[in-house]
C-alpha cells in the first residue's frame, strides 16, 4: 500500500510528488498521460510574480461588455455555454466586487510573493536549472492607460514588493525589442519575472527527480475514488481498487469530477487557451518574454522558437477553433512588421482548471479525511508549482503550512 496517490503528473502533482517523496512516503503518482503534457505543456512559459491580483476584478468587469464585442478579443464566451455557465459567471462576479477582491488580492499574493523562493528552492536542487531563465519580461501597452487605473495597478505592486521599471515607447525600442512596432504607449519591465525555455521538461525534469526520491509511476486513468470504512482511500485503477493511506487529487480539469465522488463540490471551470510556436522569425527577435496587455498574449524565446500563448475561451467544448491560435500569429506579425511573416511549426489547445474566484484550492475534503485537493491555478501553475508543492507536502504530514491555506479552502464557496 502507497502511502500517498497523487492523482496528475502536471506541475502541481509532480512538484507535490516530489516533496512528499523526499519526505520519505511511498509516492505513487497516477496520469493516464505523460507527464507535463497537459496545460504544463502548453503555457507560456513565465514565472509571473506580478500577478498578485486575481483576474476576477472590477476593472475585468468594467471592460467585459467591450472584449466580448470585440472581433480580436482575447476573451470569448460561448453563447451555447451561457445556461450552463452562468452560475459560474454570477460568481465570477461576484468575487470582482471591490470587498472580495481586496481579499482575493491578498490571499493570492501571500502565494505569489514567495513563488520565486521556491522555484529557488527547486534549482538548488539541481532540478531544471538548465531550462531556467532570470532575465525579467515586458508588458507593453498599445494605450495610454486612464491614470487613477494606473495608480491603483502600481499601488498593488508596491503594497506587495514586486520590482518595476517604467518604460518609455523609445526605451523599449532601444534596449528590448528594436523591431517593435513604434505605434505603442509606454512598457512596464519586471526585472524579478523569470521565464523557462520548455516548459513541458521541466516538468519532465521535476517527475525525474520525485522517482530519483522513491516515487513510482502507473500510466493509468482513474476510474473512481472512495473513502474506505478505515480512512483510507480507495482508487481504482482499470477496475481494481487500490487502497492508500492519502490521496491528493492534481488533475487540473478533471479534479472537479474526482472531488465530487468524495463528496466535495468544486465549481471549477475549463478556460481553454491557444499557442502557436513559430519557425521563424527566429527566437533571437525578442531579447526578453514580452506580454501584449491589450491583446492578451504572450511571446516567449524558447528552444523549440517563438511561443505565442494566450487567449480565454469560456464554456468552449468539442473542437478547438484554430482561427484564434491564428490569430495570434497574425497579431505578432502587426507588432513586429520589419520581421520576416511568422511561419507557424505547431498549434496546440488546452483546457486551464480555473474558479469563479481566480484562487487555487488548496485543502483536505472535509467529510472525506485523508483526500486532498491541490487545483484551479488557471493562468499560474507554473508560477505557482513548486510554492503549491510545499505547501500540500507540509499539509499531508499534517504540519503547519508555510503559508495561510484558509483563503483556499475546498468549501469556500
Amino acid at each position: 500500500m502507497e502511502d500517498v496517490v497523487v492523482i496528475g503528473a502536471g506541475i502541481v502533482g509532480a512538484c507535490a510528488a516530489l516533496n512528499l517523496a523526499q519526505r520519505g512516503l511511498r509516492v505513487r503518482i497516477v496520469d493516464s498521460a505523460p507527464p507535463g503534457s497537459g496545460c504544463s505543456f502548453g503555457n507560456a512559459g513565465l514565472i509571473a510574480v506580478d500577478h498578485v491580483a486575481p483576474l476576477a476584478s472590477p476593472e475585468t468587469m468594467a471592460g467585459l461588455s467591450r472584449m466580448l464585442l470585440r472581433g480580436d478579443s482575447p476573451l470569448r464566451l460561448h453563447k451555447r455555454s451561457l445556461p450552463r455557465m452562468a452560475p459560474w459567471m454570477l460568481e465570477f462576479a461576484a468575487q470582482a466586487q471591490r470587498p472580495r477582491f481586496r481579499r482575493n488580492t491578498r490571499a493570492l499574493a501571500s502565494l505569489v510573493t514567495g513563488a520565486a523562493q521556491a522555484w529557488r528552492r527547486l534549482l538548488d536542487r539541481h532540478i531544471a536549472a538548465e531550462l531556467f531563465r532570470d532575465i525579467g519580461s515586458l508588458y507593453v501597452f498599445e494605450q495610454p492607460v486612464a491614470h487613477a487605473t494606473e495608480r491603483a495597478q502600481l499601488d498593488l505592486l508596491d503594497q506587495h514588493g514586486v520590482r518595476y521599471e517604467n518604460l518609455s515607447a523609445e526605451q523599449v525600442r532601444r534596449d528590448y525589442l528594436p523591431s517593435l512596432t513604434p505605434h505603442i504607449s509606454h512598457a512596464r519591465y519586471f526585472p524579478g519575472m523569470a521565464s523557462v525555455t520548455n516548459p513541458q521538461q521541466v516538468v519532465v525534469r521535476i517527475f525525474e527527480a520525485a522517482l530519483a526520491a522513491g516515487a513510482s509511476f502507473t500510466s493509468a486513468a482513474v476510474d473512481a475514488l472512495r473513502a474506505l470504512p478505515d480512512g483510507r482511500v480507495g482508487v481504482t485503477l482499470n477496475g481494481e481498487t487500490h487502497p492508500a493511506a492519502k490521496v491528493l487529487i492534481a488533475a487540473g480539469s478533471r479534479s472537479a469530477e474526482l472531488a465530487q465522488q468524495l463528496g466535495a463540490r468544486i465549481p471549477l471551470t475549463n478556460e481553454r487557451g491557444y499557442h502557436v510556436q513559430l519557425a521563424a522569425p527566429s527566437q533571437d527577435t525578442l531579447r526578453v518574454p514580452v506580454s501584449f496587455v491589450e491583446r492578451g498574449f504572450t511571446c516567449n524565446p524558447m528552444t523549440q522558437g517563438i511561443r505565442l500563448a494566450g487567449t480565454v475561451e469560456l464554456g468552449a467544448r468539442g473542437a478547438p477553433d484554430w482561427r484564434r491560435a491564428d490569430l495570434l500569429a497574425t497579431q505578432f506579425h502587426t507588432l513586429f512588421p520589419g520581421e520576416q511573416a511568422p511561419q507557424v511549426a505547431s498549434r496546440w489547445y488546452g483546457e486551464r482548471p480555473t474558479l469563479p474566484d481566480y484562487l487555487p484550492m488548496i485543502g483536505e475534503i472535509s467529510g472525506a479525511r485523508n483526500a486532498f485537493v491541490a487545483t484551479g491555478h488557471q493562468h499560474l501553475g507554473l508560477t505557482l508549482g513548486p510554492l503549491t508543492g510545499e505547501l500540500v507536502a507540509q499539509l499531508m504530514a499534517r504540519d503547519i503550512p508555510a503559508v495561510d491555506l484558509a483563503p483556499f479552502r475546498i468549501d469556500r464557496f
